[in-house]
């Protein structure tokens, strides 16, 4: 024989605790990290303020076109520090807006380049900036071609720089 407690609802159904797990997840803030985490192999993934993409080029290779993007955009440097590891670049515009980039090593040849414009950014000018490196690294194939191992299969990349 079931008890019931009065003042404590039951939740008698699946679709009844799919709806609670929902709104759980909906209302603690962790969707944007899920559809981040899903959008980052799609491309240039904006959140919080903060523009960030892979790219299959390594460190150096990025910096050096950051370098140049940021010389195209006319945009002094800051703060310049950079290994084979991870850079951090600085920098602002005319009208004072600060400039970050983190470059960091996800692997050989891969490389998470994140921009952030402004103290709460500024998705376009974050967007230009990516779109002007992007632009400057070397052309696809212009390397010699890498094996990325992906979960399920392997898959040849030719974005790999010849610089080393």
């Amino acid at each position: 024989m079931r008890r019931e407690f009065p003042g404590r609802p039951r939740i008698r159904s699946t679709a009844g605790w799919a709806i609670w797990v929902m709104l759980a997840v909906f209302s603690s803030g962790c969707v944007a990290l899920v559809v981040g985490a899903a959008g980052g192999a799609a491309g240039a993934v904006y959140v919080m303020g903060k523009l960030s993409e892979e790219l299959s080029y390594d460190v150096p290779a990025v910096h050096g076109a950051a370098l140049t993007a940021m010389k195209e955009l006319g945009l002094t440097l800051s703060e310049d520090r950079a290994d084979t590891v991870s850079a951090r670049m600085e920098s602002e515009f005319a009208d004072r807006a600060h400039v970050w980039i983190d470059l960091d090593s996800m692997g050989e040849s891969r490389t998470r380049a994140t921009i952030r414009v402004g103290l709460t950014g500024d998705e376009v000018r974050s967007r230009k900036i990516l779109d002007a490196i992007k632009q400057a690294l070397p052309p696809a194939g212009s390397g010699r071609p890498v094996v990325e191992k992906g979960a399920a299969n392997l898959r040849v990349s030719l974005f790999y720089p010849t610089m080393r």
